[in-house]
């Protein structure tokens, strides 16, 4: 029987971790990242691995696609170029390069619908201060930016989920590799153009979009560490050493040093988080072995009290008759029935030996047309009990 105290406490110790955090980055079901090509078909990418999801990206046949991980028939992916979601306006700030906005917050979700209902589930990756999106569309030009639902393309690093039978493993993993950043590269630069410096502020303010609006200086570190911690697999320590290097670079106090010393806290309890999962893990597999074991040893026992002990196609006391063709038959009686015929076509065993005493066999049983009964083609007979006659 499983511990399941034990289970209970290591359960509650993680749902208590996970209850401080906002989300926790997926574990890699993959080594690295893997580079494939969408089916004949083309490939549709969702917000989440359901094919109720919504649809974030379509993209033809043969498109490059970053494969981070695979989990059974879903794949979360990643096309050069980026996918569309939305945001609110007043996370994104004008860089002076049409269609260009940088974003002024942390945490910014990305929703496939213009909506934080949900109904428009967020995509696990989010926005971070130091991105760059494009502008795709608004939901509605006659209100103000700031309050308006912005359609962007997403930047390097955000992942979706496609049927993982709608892609297929690239033949060149070098070429689709150099494919997919060469594509990557043409994008960034059609963005081109000098970028004004992000304005920054120092007060926070919280909106449907999910995110903090704090101070730009030193936000590279910062994006650079949450993209660790989003990655496949997730690089705690590199993004944790990041954080550090901010905080050590920044005034005590300041929101970005807030916001790395949050970022080193959820390091550290995603780094335990995974510790456990591990840990729960093998320990599961453990579990689940000895089961087996014990319920083959269970089976095993229970075999052994009936009459063939789990070890015989037939078991009984041998005797022999005289049949109508002039010969002699032989057969096995048990609990003063007559069980079973017995034969060895291979000539091995003398079955006269045998008469009188009570044997298990093992052998091809056959139900031939009109028989009284089943035959046994003897492979082995072992001697249980008997008396001899001789």
């Amino acid at each position: 029987m499983r511990n399941n105290t034990l289970n209970f406490t290591r359960w509650t110790a993680m749902t208590g971790l996970l209850a401080v955090l906002a989300a926790t980055p997926a574990s890699a079901q993959e080594d690295g990242i893997k580079y494939a090509t969408a089916g004949s078909e083309g490939v549709t990418i969702r917000n989440v691995r359901d094919a109720a999801g919504i649809p974030i990206g379509q993209f033809g046949s043969g498109t490059v696609l970053a494969v981070h991980k695979t989990m059974g028939r879903w794949s979360q992916v990643e096309p050069a170029g980026g996918l569309t979601c939305w945001v609110l306006g007043a996370y994104l700030n004008e860089t002076g390069v049409s269609g260009r906005y940088d974003v002024n917050a942390n945490a910014v979700n990305l929703r496939p619908l213009a909506s934080s209902g949900k109904e428009s589930f967020p995509l696990m990756e989010k926005l971070y201060v130091g991105d760059t999106v494009r502008l795709v569309s608004r939901l509605d030009s006659n209100v103000e930016f700031a309050e308006d639902w912005i359609q962007i393309r997403t930047p390097q690093g955000v992942h979706g989920w496609a049927l993982t039978s709608s892609v297929q493993a690239a033949t060149d993993m070098v070429a689709a590799e150099a494919t997919w950043l060469g594509d990557w590269s043409e994008v960034m630069e059609a963005m081109g153009g000098d970028v004004k410096e992000a304005t920054s502020t120092t007060n926070d303010s919280t909106g449907a979009g999910g995110g903090t609006k704090i101070d730009t200086t030193g936000n590279d570190e910062l994006v650079r560490a949450r993209r660790m911690m989003n990655a496949s697999p997730p690089m705690y320590a590199e993004a944790k050493a990041l954080f550090a290097t901010v905080l050590s670079s920044v005034d005590a106090g300041s929101p970005l040093a807030v916001a790395a010393q949050n970022g080193m806290s959820q390091a550290d309890a995603y780094a335990r988080i995974e510790a456990i999962q591990r840990q729960l893990e093998t320990e599961r597999a453990i579990r689940e072995r000895e089961e087996t074991e014990r319920a083959a040893e269970l089976q095993r026992r229970k075999a052994e009290k009936t009459p063939l002990m789990g070890r015989y196609d037939a078991r009984g006391w041998v005797e022999s008759r005289k049949l109508s063709d002039g010969g002699t038959g032989w057969f096995l009686r048990f609990s003063g029935k007559e069980s079973c015929t017995i034969q060895c076509t291979s000539g091995r065993y003398d079955l006269s030996m045998f008469t009188g005493y009570e044997v298990g066999v093992v052998g091809r049983m056959m139900n031939e047309p009109g028989a009284a009964q089943a035959t046994c083609d003897l492979r082995s007979i072992e001697v249980l009990s008997g008396r001899s006659k001789n």
